[in-house]
Parts: structure tokens; sequence; C-alpha cells
């Protein structure tokens, strides 16, 4: 199923049968690939991994399953071709596809690109899916095994590689569907890694994408206390970055946004033949306070534009932020609240 990174020959994990290449293993993950974790100069191809952010992209809810990472995957793992039905119910109350567990054919698989820190092979691995999950990063890899054990989830039928979506190390035609979310913006040639992710899938497989759409609020009452609620911590979210590059803008340190805009829609009706919506209604409140959720990210240089910033500097403008923060909004400005409404879940699946 692989491709050896040596010869380019096709490979059993762990040694290609040509070459003899041995793939290391370091934490049980395969290492595909040896190029950096992020490119942002020169001619070529550039992308941004998140070896730098790591456990920051997530903050304090990294081991968290989200529930509508639940919903996403039961619907990804229900298109797989599939045994009978099983009579026994599924232990998730939640998500179009979970009232009915479906045993996967054994070859059946999965590839999950870009995987992170695996809020989507995770929850997918529960449903006895087998799983490639690919990443640059071998710090989100590791945050993935943590989520897994956290949440008591068998990574058993989950390999876990360290791959370069520009040159997906799988044989032509090796999996039935591919997941790639959150990546293709962080990459300069998505036309290339929709190229890739072509070949990799069987006829008749899969890629899967989700994108958001505006849930509704259907208690208007509370939405007014929300409203309220949310633009204090909007306009706090906002002076707190604000300042931060105008300590940092002066000294030189500017904020470089790598993302690269492309039509997804248009680039994959080019390549698949069927395409498929499904909207899931979600509309379910959250909260979360202001220090766990934008200050610790940002206080950790989980931004992708504070990649180029200095320690030194980034903890001086914190540190006199904070001070004038407490000063002004008093100690506890942390706790402050947002209350939100989960956007709809779409649901996109372009058949090969």
């Amino acid at each position: 199923m692989f491709i050896c990174p040596k010869c380019k020959s096709l490979m059993t994990i762990p040694a290609c049968g040509h070459c003899g290449h041995i793939i290391p293993s370091p934490d049980h993950i395969w290492q595909f690939t040896d190029a950096p974790d992020m490119v942002v100069d020169g001619d070529g191809d550039k992308y941004i991994g998140y070896e730098h952010i790591g456990e920051n992209y997530s903050g304090r809810l990294k081991n968290l399953l989200g529930e509508r990472d639940i919903v996403f995957a039961n619907e990804v793992s229900s298109l797989l071709p599939s045994a009978e039905p099983s009579s026994s119910p599924s232990a998730e109350p939640f998500g179009s596809s979970a009232s009915l567990k479906t045993e996967p054919q054994k070859s059946a698989v999965i590839l999950d690109l870009a995987c992170g820190d695996g809020c989507f092979t995770v929850p997918c691995a529960r449903n006895g899916s087998k799983l490639i999950a690919g990443d640059i990063s071998n710090t989100m890899l590791r945050l993935l095994q943590e989520k897994a054990a956290h949440n008591h989830i068998s990574l058993e039928n989950v390999t876990l590689c360290r791959m370069n979506a520009l040159e997906i190390p799988l044989a032509d035609e090796s999996v039935d569907i591919v997941v790639a979310n959150s990546v293709l913006h962080l990459i300069s040639n998505p036309q290339k890694v929709l190229h890739e992710i072509y070949r990799c899938l069987k006829k008749g497989g899969c890629f899967v994408c989700q994108d958001d759409r505006p849930g509704k609020n259907p208690n208007e009452d509370a939405s007014r206390k929300r409203d309220a609620d949310t633009q204090k911590y909007d306009e706090l979210v906002n002076a707190f970055y604000s300042g931060y590059w105008q300590k940092l803008i002066p000294q030189g340190i500017l904020p470089k946004k790598y993302s690269w805009k492309f039509d997804r829609s248009q680039l994959c009706d080019s390549l698949f033949t069927e395409k498929e919506e499904r909207l899931i209604q979600r509309s379910v409140p959250f909260e979360v306070t202001l220090e766990d959720g934008f200050l610790h990210r940002i206080l950790r240089r989980g931004f992708s534009d504070q990649t180029c910033v200095p320690k030194e500097a980034h903890e001086k403008a914190v540190n006199e932020l904070l001070a004038e923060f407490r000063q002004k909004y008093g100690e506890d400005f942390g706790r402050t609240l947002f209350h939100g409404i989960e956007n709809d879940l779409l649901i996109t699946i372009y058949r090969k």
C-alpha cells in the first residue's frame, strides 16, 4: 500500500523489499518524509505545519472528543464499504449515522490527511474503522496518541505516519475515503494535493469535506443575553490582539498570515464525477471563557501569524498587556464568557 520514500517502489512497512530501506518509527509514528514541518520561503511549494504550535492549537481542550467531531466521524464511517448492519445499537445518542453500528470491510481504509491532534481520527477509530493518520508534525501525531489514550480508545487499527500532503506515500487507488480538514488553505499548491488525493482513492472512493453553516438559536430570550456577553468578549479579544501587535510592529516584527486562497469546489468539480451534500443541523449552545479560549492560545504563540515572533519579544508584549488589562478590566477579565451556538455541519462528498 505504501510507497518507499527512497526508491519509490511499492512496499509494506517496515521495510522496502526492493531497496531494503527501513522506515523509522519513533513513538510508533512511521517517518515517511524528512521534509521540514514548514516551508514559507523560496520559489517552490510552500506550506505550514503545526509543529511549532503543538498542544497550543487546541489548548485546554486538547483531549476533548467534541460532539461535532463524533458526528462527522460517524457520517464518514457510514460511507465505508461495509457488511450488513448489526442489531446492537450504537453507544452514541447523537449523529445521523450513530443509531446502527456497521462493520467495515477489513480492506476498507480511511486516510486522514493532515490529521492534526486527532479530532477526526480518534472518534473514527472508536467506530472500528481502519485508518491511516498522516501529518507533517510529529508533535501533532503524539497529541493524537494522547487524546486516544485519555479517552481509552485503541489505535490498533490506526497507522500513524509523518507524511507530506504534496507527495502522499500511498499507492494509486489504495484507500476508500480521504478526509483533509483545515489543511488545503495552508498549502500554496492545493491543486497538487487534490490530485494526490484523487490518485490515492479507489474508484468509487470518496473525498469528504466539512464546512460550517450558521446555526440558529431556538431560544431568542437567551440569545439577547448571549449577544451582550459575546460583545464584551469580542471587544477584549480585539483590544488584546491589536495591543499585542502595536507592541511588536515598532520592533520590526510583523504579523505574517500564511494562508492561500483557492476555490475548492471548482477544483473538486473538475476532478470528481459525483457530488453529494448533507446538512446536519446542530444549533447546540456552548460557552468558553476568554482564558480557556483566545488567551490560552495567543499567550503561547498558538496562532499561525505568531510563527515568526521571537520568544523574548512575545513574552515581554504579553506580560505588559496582561498587566494593563488587569488594571483596566479587573483581575478576573479572563473569566469573560463567550456564549455561542454551534454552526450547522455541511458535509460534501466527492466521489471518484
